[in-house]
Parts: C-alpha cells; structure tokens; sequence
C-alpha cells in the first residue's frame, strides 16, 4: 500500500509526517498554524498545503489523518479546500480533536486522559479515540490554569509586585524570577521607574505573549527561587485537579503541550500528583498511526507505535 499522511493543525504551527505503514518516516513538512477560527480559512489553507505538500513530495496515500480544533463545519471546509488537489479520492481523510492525536502521542491504549498544558490547558477524556469529556480549556480569560500563559502572568505579577516593594525600584533585587522576567520584558534598561515601565511592557503586548515568560519560571524554580517554586507548585496542582475531573480510574494518562513536555519542574510536579503518567511524543507521528490502524491488526498497530510517536 501507500504511505499514510498525519497532520498537527495548531494555532501557531502546522506539522505533517509521511510515513510507511510499518511506521518509517519518509517526509515532514512544517507551516505557520492553520486554525481557520483563529486565522481565516484563507490563511490557514494556505499554511496547511504548504506543510503537506512539504510531507508528500511527489509520494501517494492511502488514508489522512489531521488532529485540528475548532468548530467541526470550519475543519471540515478546510480538509475540503486542502486535501482534494493533493491526495487520491480514494484515501480517506478524516479529521479528529487535537486532543486525539495528542493522547494516541502518549499511548496505543484506545482510551484514557489527556492533559495538555500549552498556551493554554484543557483535559480531555478519550474513548476509543474520541473525547467524550473535557476540564477547562476555557481560555486565557476564563480558565487555562496552569498553561504556560497562567504561569508567565503569575511570573509577571509577581515580579512587578517585588519591583514596587523594592527600595528605590532596585530592579535587581527580587530573587532569580524577578531579574529574569525584566531582562526578558525590558531588555537593555537601565533606569527609569522599573513598575511603570515593565507595566507598559506588558500591555503592549498581546495578553497571550505572557506565555513566553514560563520557560523562566521552570528556570528560577530550577535555581531555587522561592517565589517561582511556589507557581510551579500552583500550577501543578492546578493541572492535576483538571486532569481529575474527567479520569476513569485505572486509564493511562498522558502529558502532552510544550509545558508538559519539556523536561522540567511542572512536568515532574505534575507527575507527583498524577502517578504514572507518560508524555507524549510526536502528534503528527500519531495522527500518521491513527491513519495506519485499519490497515493493521491489532497486534501489529500496538508494536509499530513507538516507530510513528518517537519524539521528533
């Protein structure tokens, strides 16, 4: 048969793996994002043909698989826009929750939890590889607890809290999170009132570009900072307390979203609350699995797992 093509649709990027279906990579291919809520079907049909024409080459297929959110009629108009001119009419292509492909990422169990901590965060319960609950996933004004947003904006609020107790302003004081987040949101100054002007870093920019300041806070709590340890600790709990409100007892659990997979202090917090807990690998990897599996039996599609989810 064809090869079998996987799709990981994000807001912010689009990534598409080609493989075999003994589960060997022949092609990637990576765009900007192509959520057609978030960036118009124009844009975002534009960056997803461009991430699986990169993947396919010159080769066929014989299924797709694409892991996308959003509103099921929008998905669907952008399958319908991208895939005709590229893959066979005889290759299915089916679209499934991005939580799908990031729970099948971690496990070839047909069923358990996801947790995803990203930008934002959301929990979902998976049944035979559909989401039949989730917890939060609310957005950065409502929800998201413990994403890498809530964890820069409580870096961000912590830091100019300290900036405003310090005598004269110092803005080296403060601990390691504090010194961290001014050199990233005011990189260059050197006086000036330091609560003003970190302020107005910070409403200058989008409400979600707080995320870029998580990686410092996993960086203080790793240093020791007293005050990032405390969100992490935060951020932990709040995560698991997501993830238990849809688990089944006895399910595995997978760690999925970049705050989760990166080798750090929230993922091993979480793993504290969460026992046995495995993260996930490759999304696209596994959507290109979830392509596979009609084509495999039972026991050929959970041993040739690994081979599509390694991490990339």
């Amino acid at each position: 048969m064809n090869g079998v093509l996987g799709v990981d649709a994000g807001g912010t990027s689009s990534r598409a793996a080609l493989f075999t279906p003994d589960g060997t990579l022949v092609r990637r291919g990576h765009a900007a994002g192509a959520n057609p809520g978030a960036l118009g079907m124009d844009r975002a049909a534009a960056n997803l043909t461009a991430a699986v024409r990169a993947a396919l080459g010159s080769a066929q297929v014989s299924a797709v698989v694409i892991g996308l959110a959003g509103h099921p009629d929008r998905c669907r108009s952008l399958t319908e826009r991208v895939f005709p001119p590229l893959v066979p009419e005889a290759a299915p292509v089916r679209i499934v929750g991005d939580v799908v492909t990031a729970f099948a990422a971690g496990t070839s169990s047909p069923s358990g939890t996801v947790l995803i901590s990203g930008t934002g965060a959301i929990a979902a319960k998976i049944i035979d590889h559909r989401p039949v609950a989730t917890a939060d996933g609310f957005g950065w004004q409502l929800g998201d607890e413990g994403s890498a947003f809530w964890l820069g904006r409580a870096a961000a609020r912590a830091t100019i809290r300290t900036l405003a107790t310090a005598r004269g302003g110092d803005r080296s004081g403060g601990g390691l999170l504090a010194v961290l987040v001014v050199r990233h949101l005011l990189p260059g100054s050197a006086g000036g009132d330091a609560v003003a002007e970190l302020a107005a870093a910070v409403h200058a920019r989008s409400p979600l570009a707080l995320a870029e300041l998580a990686p410092l806070v996993s960086e203080a709590a790793r240093g020791g900072d007293p005050v990032a340890v405390s969100i992490v600790a935060e951020a932990a709990s709040r995560l698991a307390k997501t993830a238990s409100e849809v688990h089944e007892p006895g399910l595995p659990i997978v760690l999925a979203g970049g705050v989760l997979t990166a080798d750090g202090p929230v993922r091993e917090a979480v793993q504290g609350h969460l026992e046995g807990a495995v993260t996930a690998g490759d999304p696209a990897g596994a959507a290109a699995w979830l392509a596979a599996r009609p084509f495999l039996d039972p026991r050929e599609s959970e041993a040739r797992h690994p081979r599509f989810t390694r991490p990339r």
